[in-house]
């Protein structure tokens, strides 16, 4: 039953738990960035370089759509991590209704205007032209999987905010095994090209949502909906839009500095775009363990926010920053070794490694990979406390913070568009600016929510506590 599943996180030691949580969740995105590069991995084998490089091109601009959606829809967790906290089944009977009507109208949306607008943004970002035509193949596929992967963003989220990883883990590895899969089937077995690509991820994306239905369905009834509680309501919708909302805009703010960024990167030429994607793709591997911690101590702080255990949160959230300084460490002093070198030059078939091209890219990833973890510091002052205020229901900052790295970004990409090394700084200097910013602010949010001035009580945080699960 339900009971099984869900872990009360406002109980034992805020440290232990945050690691035990975000290692549970680590397995999953560990197996799932294994999988994702192995697909990277057989696109430039078994299409070419060109088609490598069109994926590319077209990430920057999904990233901005898949960022506004997913993190709105994934930011439903929060609100739910709050009521779970409280002990109050109804409300989060009610907010699993209203989370589910505002996903399908919100992703439904999303999917229809940027259909419509997927050519125009490739052309608008200067996208090299032998990678224009792959990369709106490759788009419009990728934002036709959106709507098959909703059910699972929501549902992980909240399965999350309860307590339960093992859940996300298992449907991850199995979602992981679907995308390789399904990218062998289209891409060897029935050659399809970048198509095939982009048919993988929408096959596993369907994969994913059936298991989370099934699973759901049959052990969570403790989130199941039906007669009043299923009824929309206005107020729940609005609670839940007013964390959920101003996190997704951030994101995409966020995300449109990356593009912005991008689009000087595209006018640097093909060896350019694909060498930073390439270094992008390793730098994912960093950003995987920042942003499961993130997300493991966003959901310790969620439930004990909403058992009004602000102490335990101040602990969690102090010792968490030391983790993601030993972590990023250990990763600045495996880029001093150059070793991200040879996992490069995997990604290009044997004809490719003869080319004088995939020298000047290999180079061009490893020095934008050093680069960016040249700033571990201020990328762990930003998961930190960013995480803490997300928690807090603190959307505003969150949003400036956003914009902040946003300004950052355009003002590296305009003063400085013609020397691509210059470029290499962009995300680093919003990471300064932005991790600055969360950790004044942080502190004064804590305080203000120890005087009960940041909100006011409602019903379902009123009521007392349910027995211990």
């Amino acid at each position: 039953m339900a009971k099984t599943l869900t872990k009360d996180l406002t109980q034992g030691s805020p440290t232990r738990l945050i690691v035990v949580f975000a290692m549970t969740m680590l397995i999953s995105g560990l197996t799932n960035y294994v999988y994702n590069l192995t697909d990277s991995l057989m696109v430039g084998h078994f299409v070419d370089a060109t088609a490598l490089g069109a994926v590319s091109a077209a990430s920057p601009i999904l990233m901005i759509l898949n960022n506004l959606s997913t993190t709105i829809v994934a930011g439903f967790s929060i609100t739910a991590g709050r009521i779970f906290g409280s002990g109050d089944h109804r409300s989060l009977r009610k907010m699993m209704a209203n989370a589910t009507y505002l996903t399908v109208i919100i992703v439904g949306a999303i999917t229809a205007i940027s259909l419509v607008l997927c050519g125009p943004m490739i052309d608008w970002t200067n996208t090299p032209e032998e990678l224009k035509d792959g990369a709106k193949i490759y788009m419009a596929i990728i934002i036709l999987a959106k709507p098959f992967g909703a059910p699972s963003w929501l549902l992980s989220g909240v399965f999350r905010a309860m307590g339960d990883t093992k859940t996300p883990v298992t449907i991850g590895v199995v979602n992981g095994l679907g995308n390789v899969f399904f990218n062998f089937l289209f891409l060897v077995v029935f050659p399809m090209g970048i198509a095939g690509a982009a048919l993988g991820t929408l096959c596993s994306a369907l994969t994913g949502s059936l298991i989370y239905l099934i699973i759901y369905k049959r052990k969570m009834q403790m989130l199941h909906f039906g007669g009043e509680d299923a009824r929309a309501s206005w107020r729940m919708m609005k609670r839940l839009l007013g964390i959920a909302l101003p996190l997704g805009l951030e994101s995409a703010v966020t995300s449109f500095g990356s593009l912005i960024l991008q689009v000087a990167i595209n006018g640097h030429g093909y060896e350019a775009v694909t060498g930073i994607a390439m270094g992008s793709k390793i730098m994912t591997f960093f950003w995987l363990f920042f942003s499961t911690f993130e997300s493991s101590l966003l959901c310790f702080c969620s439930q004990n926010i909403g058992a009004g255990r602000i102490d335990r949160v101040r602990h969690g959230v102090r010792n968490t920053f030391f983790i993601f300084l030993i972590m990023g460490a250990a990763f600045f002093l495996l880029a001093l070794s150059g070793l991200d070198r040879t996992v490069y030059r995997l990604f290009f078939n044997e004809a490719d490694l003869l080319l004088e091209s995939t020298g000047v890219i290999v180079e061009s990833a490893h020095v934008y990979y050093f680069t960016q973890l040249l700033f571990f510091p201020f990328i762990s002052m930003l998961f930190t406390w960013r995480a803490g205020l997300k928690a807090f229901g603190s959307t505003v900052p969150t949003l400036l913070c956003g914009v902040m790295e946003l300004i950052a970004r355009l003002t590296v990409s305009f003063f400085f568009a013609s020397r691509i090394e210059f470029l290499y700084f962009a995300g680093p200097m919003a990471w300064v600016f932005s991790g600055i910013f969360v950790a004044i602010l942080y502190p004064i949010v804590v305080k203000r929510e120890m005087r009960g001035k940041i909100f006011p009580k409602e019903e379902d945080q009123a009521k007392p506590a349910m027995a211990k699960r």
